[in-house]
């Protein structure tokens, strides 16, 4: 934690003297084992950040992947205080790739000019990582967007109490979910970028048993199917969104569940641009980081 009093608007700016004044704040209060079977081992820990603030924390190992979730509750009563939480790796790299809307940008992890100290506190959706050939770590999170990495260390933001232009700032409770990923190789999206959405999309669980068809599915795992929505020219048609998400070139066939009257390809505004072959498997090239939009009629 940080004391943290900006120059403008403290809500949402913050300044680079701020890095400097971070300390450890946490006291563990309370620790217990609350579950311990075949799929998951959970360890709840309750800790005191400040004379008025907590944070309760379940943190969850897995039997079937190395990710590790921490299940986190802040009960914040704190102004002027700016709370991240530390991950100190040995990772290797000058930079760092952090999730942005249809793809990703990398940043430097080195402060050797004045570019790089400004990007001390930068943007991240659902995953920052960092990463050497054949060993990474990825921070992956649900609704925390911003993180600063210098060097192999990873500074994830969970709370800000600033008070302008609210003077109740974001007092409160406050739930969220982030995870330590390592993985085995290079950034990728198997290692990476699908278990971050895995994390923010959880499935809809419902009592029984059905058999269902995919709606669609792609053979490229690079190839993310983002959005599936009704078309806005309230026809009979609905509209399907990909993006290539590691920044390389790729070909890739994409299977619908069901045989379209008609497929189309369109520009952002759902204007045609190509008119496709109407048949369930559709072959598209992608360019890096390129969004396509597929208007399909049924």
């Amino acid at each position: 934690m940080a004391e943290d009093v900006s120059s403008g608007w403290d809500s949402w700016d913050i300044d680079a003297d701020c890095q400097m004044k971070f300390r450890a704040c946490s006291q563990l209060f309370e620790r217990e084992i609350v579950s311990d079977g075949n799929v998951q081992f959970r360890i709840r820990s309750i800790y005191r950040l400040s004379e008025k603030s907590t944070l309760k924390q379940d943190m969850i190992f897995y039997s079937t992947t190395p990710r590790v979730d921490f299940e986190t509750v802040m009960d914040w009563k704190d102004k002027h205080r700016f709370l991240k939480v530390d991950f100190d790796t040995t990772i290797m790299s000058n930079t760092a790739r952090h999730e942005i809307q249809f793809g990703h940008c990398q940043k430097p992890t080195t402060r050797n000019n004045s570019y790089e100290q400004a990007m001390f506190e930068v943007v991240n959706h659902k995953f920052t990582d960092i990463s050497e050939t054949r060993f990474g770590i990825a921070i992956l999170n649900d609704c925390k967007y911003g993180i600063s990495v210098e060097g192999a260390d990873i500074r994830l933001s969970l709370h800000k109490g600033g008070t302008r232009p609210d003077p109740r700032g974001d007092s409160g409770v406050h739930e969220c979910t982030y995870s330590f990923l390592p993985h085995v190789g290079s950034f990728s999206s198997e290692n990476v970028i699908i278990p971050a959405y895995c994390l923010n999309y959880r499935p809809v669980v419902k009592i029984g048993r059905a058999l269902y068809s995919s709606f669609a599915s792609v053979d490229c795992t690079n190839i993310v199917i983002e959005t599936v929505k009704p078309c806005e020219e309230n026809c009979k048609a609905y509209i399907m969104r990909l993006y290539e998400a590691e920044g390389t070139y790729a070909a890739a066939t994409v299977t619908l569940g069901h045989e379209p009257k008609s497929v189309e390809l369109t520009n952002m505004l759902e204007e045609r641009v190509e008119t496709l072959a109407a048949q369930s498997r559709l072959s598209l090239t992608f360019r890096p980081f390129e969004i396509k939009t597929v208007k399909v009629s049924y």
